[in-house]
Formats: structure tokens, C-alpha cells, sequence
């Protein structure tokens, strides 16, 4: 597919959304800083009554979620019953008074535990309720988790709406992206995994129509040929600092694809290859699995990909990563739809990141990879997810807006005077300063692990065509 010359490009807001997006309590006030910022740059065509003095340039158009797929019955699409019935229950004056991104607190110190949630008035039996849906400590609930959780799955499911119905060629979610949630349990300080909802309705809605020739064989536009359509191949591709479990887990697949496929009755593909490149350490969370390990190109399923890395990766080694591992499993998948989640927590200065290291400018950098998908010319979701330094993170999702757009940005752009302003002190501009550490991934590893993915590549190559045939 040819990248379209100016694509479209929607953005899902609402001021209802950034609002309860602000009252997550990992992120207080987040939202509000991301969404206006960008809108202070002027990336998004707000409806404005005198558009006499507006200029050219590309901007996003802003699309409201459609709450018709925030319901109930749309969240238990994956998630179970109980759990959503314990998301939905309403909770007067319920917000936790602590921040549960802070540092623990030492036993010796008088301030109560940074991640310990404070359930006042509630019932022993509450509390036990709650804690079987992890919904205390990291994951406290608070006053508007309801319409939050709502919200935010909407959210996510208008964005694969727009491209289901060829509306956009692009959209950007920034209040998505809440990749550790679990079937029946938060996690990560993630609440409904709206990740999972959408890949499940990419899934089912996205089927494509091919041309086929009376072998059986992908065609063209000439010659005997009868319509078809097959199951759409979607991926899942992860750059949060964090491990991709809770999408990871629910895509996860133990059918088996012989290598090589066999001529006769092959194994069909699943529709949804997921693809995780994370920071990996003991105590680090996620808690390590097989599955967040590097993939071992033998494995039965290789449609559950993860490069872990060490700490303090720099844009070099992501660029390296990028061209090793991403590019040919991109080229032999070649996917229909694609979500990327986009995490800001591998900046340097963040202080639930810690380890991170990348870059918004730069060959490897934020900008860069979302380039690269550009070049690709697919349908594309780029959603939000892990990121506690606001400044940084409103800096650089504004910067990917931007790029997404073809609009001329960089480091020295100044910040526009808006109602967060003060925020970007010192230096009120775009950058994001570079981390100094020393990058603790052994080349030898990194080129270790492109090789084991370029024979990944040729294996989904292989399972690929012989669905074709």
C-alpha cells in the first residue's frame, strides 16, 4: 500500500474525556496538560466561527468517543461480569488522597505508605471485595472510575470505528492505551483494557476483500478471478517501557505452526500479532514471564513477540531494534490495521520509568519510529499509555501530533502561552533533555535478537502465504 500524500488524520477528545482522564490517580491532571498543549501548537481544527485568518496547514480532525461503545455489554466484549460490575458501582467521595506513582515511603517515616490505598468506611468485607479485583494499592478506585472506564474504552473503539469505515488514515488516542489490565483485575494503574476491546473489534469487523484467480491465489485485477474476503491481520506493536502483558496475554495462542507449513490443511494465522519491546529486570514490573522473554524464534506460536532490554536504552539501540526486528516481521505480516501503543515512560526523568533513556528527536527516537510507521501506509491507531513526567510527555506526544501531521517541529519550538505555561520552566520549549547514562544492552545481544527475528519473519512469511493458498 502507497502511503496516502496528505493523510487523514482524526483525534479522539472531549472535554468530558480529559476530565475524568485527569482524576486517574497516577496521572492527576495529565490530560488536561497533553490536550493543551497541543491544541495550543494548533494541531487539531477546532470548530471556529471566523476562519478567515486560519492558515493552511495540516491538523488533526477532533472526534468526540461515541459512548454507544463505552456501555456495559461493549466492555464485556473481554472483561467479566463481576469485574465490571465492581468498576461500574458508585462511589461517593472515593478518591484516594495519595499519589500511588510516589516512592514507598521508609517504614521509619510518619507519612503513611505512598501505595497503600486508604479505604475510610469501608467494610472488611469491601475491602477483601476490592482487593480480588486489585483495585486497592496501585490501583485505588476514585469518585469518576465509572465514566472513566467508559469513557476511555469508547475512546479507543471510535478510533478502530474511523478506520473500519475509511474515515481516517490515522487517529491519535492519547487517553488510551491501558495495556496491564486483565480480564477480571487492574493493573499497572490500568483499569479496562481498551487496547483489548478494539483489537477484538478490528477482529471481527475488519475483514478484507481479496481478488482471487482460479488457483486459489491472491490477484490482481485481470483475469478469472472470484471475490473473497479473509480474517484481517492486525498488529499490536508495544513501545511502553513496560511489558505489554495484559494485551500480550490475551492474544496469546498455543496452536501449532509446523516449520515449515505443511502443503496440505495448513493452520491458519490468528488475526492478532502482538509485538512488545520493554525494559526487562528483576522486580521490575511487570513480574517476569516466558513470554515477556526474548522470543525464541523455535517456539510453536510466533505471534506472541518481545524484545526485552536492559536498562537505559538509547535511540541507537531502539533504531537497531527497529531495523533488526520490527521492519521484517512488518514486511513478512504485512499487517491491515495497526495499533501502537506509545508510552513516554522510557524518557529520561521518569520517576516510574526510572530506566529509560530514548529520545523524541533523533535516528531511534519517538519521532522517528512514528516515521517510519508512517512509511508503511497502513491504517494506524496511535494510542497513549505509561508516562509520569507531564511536561515531558505532553512535549512529546505533542512532537508525534506534529510529525503525524508533516508539520515542521523540533526541540526549539517555543511553548505557546496556555493555561499550563508555567509548567514547561526552564527553558519553555519543546525539548525533551537527552538522558547521559551508559546504554547496558551488549551489542551482541542486539544482534543477536535481529537475527532471530529476521528467521521469525521468514516463518510468519511462510504461515502467511500458505493461508493464501
Amino acid at each position: 500500500m502507497t502511503p496516502p500524500t496528505t493523510p487523514r488524520v482524526s483525534y479522539i477528545w472531549s472535554q468530558e474525556l480529559q476530565d475524568v482522564s485527569d482524576d486517574l490517580p497516577s496521572n492527576i491532571g495529565r490530560s488536561s496538560m497533553v490536550h493543551g498543549l497541543i491544541k495550543a501548537l494548533e494541531l487539531l481544527d477546532e470548530i471556529i466561527e471566523d476562519k478567515a485568518h486560519i492558515d493552511n496547514h495540516p491538523r488533526a480532525q477532533v472526534v468526540a468517543p461515541d459512548e454507544d461503545l463505552g456501555t456495559g455489554d461493549c466492555l464485556l466484549k473481554y472483561h467479566d461480569k463481576e469485574y465490571i460490575d465492581a468498576l461500574s458501582e458508585q462511589r461517593p467521595d472515593s478518591s484516594p488522597d495519595y499519589d500511588p506513582t510516589a516512592p514507598q515511603e521508609p517504614a521509619s517515616s510518619s507519612s503513611r505508605p505512598a501505595k497503600r490505598a486508604r479505604l475510610d468506611g469501608s467494610s472488611a468485607k469491601e475491602i477483601q471485595e476490592l482487593d480480588g479485583f486489585n483495585l486497592t494499592h496501585d490501583n485505588p478506585i476514585f469518585t469518576t472510575l465509572p465514566k472513566y472506564v467508559s469513557l476511555v474504552a469508547a475512546s479507543t473503539l471510535t478510533a478502530c470505528r474511523l478506520l473500519l469505515r475509511d474515515e481516517a488514515d490515522f487517529v491519535l488516542c492519547w487517553d488510551g492505551g491501558r495495556h496491564h489490565a486483565k480480564k477480571s483485575e487492574a493493573g499497572g494503574f490500568c483499569y479496562v483494557n481498551d487496547l483489548v476491546l478494539g483489537l477484538l473489534l478490528l477482529s471481527k469487523e475488519g475483514r478484507i476483500k481479496m481478488d482471487y484467480n482460479s488457483e486459489g491465489q491472491e490477484h490482481g485485477t485481470n483475469g478469472n478471478k472470484r471475490m473473497k474476503s479473509r480474517p484481517p491481520r492486525i498488529l499490536y506493536l508495544d513501545l511502553d517501557l513496560h511489558y505489554s502483558d495484559g494485551v500480550s496475554s490475551a492474544f496469546h495462542s498455543t496452536k501449532v505452526y509446523p516449520d515449515p507449513m505443511p502443503k496440505q490443511k495448513p493452520p491458519k494465522p490468528p488475526s492478532v500479532m502482538t509485538f512488545s519491546i520493554h525494559h526487562l529486570a528483576p522486580g521490575f514490573y511487570p513480574p517476569a514471564t516466558p513470554w515477556s522473554e526474548l522470543t525464541n524464534p523455535w517456539l510453536p506460536t510466533p505471534f506472541s513477540l518481545a524484545v526485552p532490554l536492559r536498562a537505559y536504552t538509547s535511540s541507537k539501540t531502539y533504531k537497531t531494534i527497529w531495523e533488526g526486528c520490527v521492519e521484517p516481521i512488518v514486511k513478512s505480516w504485512d499487517p491491515d490495521f495497526i495499533i501502537v501503543q506509545l508510552g513516554s515512560d522510557g524518557l529520561p526523568g521518569d520517576r516510574v520509568g526510572q530506566y529509560g533513556n530514548w529520545s523524541v528527536e533523533g535516528e531511534g527516537g519517538m519521532k522517528w519510529c512514528i516515521q517510519q510507521v508512517k512509511k508503511w501506509g497502513k491504517k494506524t491507531i496511535i494510542t497513549g499509555g505509561g508516562g509520569y513526567n507531564h511536561p515531558n510527555t505532553a512535549r512529546a506526544w505533542a512532537s508525534v501530533t506534529a510529525a503525524v501531521l508533516d508539520r515542521p517541529m523540533n526541540s526549539e519550538t517555543p511553548i505557546p502561552h496556555h493555561d499550563h505555561f508555567e509548567e514547561y520552566a526552564h527553558s519553555f520549549t519543546m525539548e525533551v533533555l537527552e538522558g547521559h547514562m551508559d546504554d547496558e544492552n551488549d551489542p551482541e545481544y542486539i544482534q543477536g535478537a535481529c537475527e532471530d527475528f529476521e528467521y521469525i519473519a521468514t516463518r510468519v512469511q511462510d504461515i502467511v502465504e500458505s493461508s493464501l493458498r
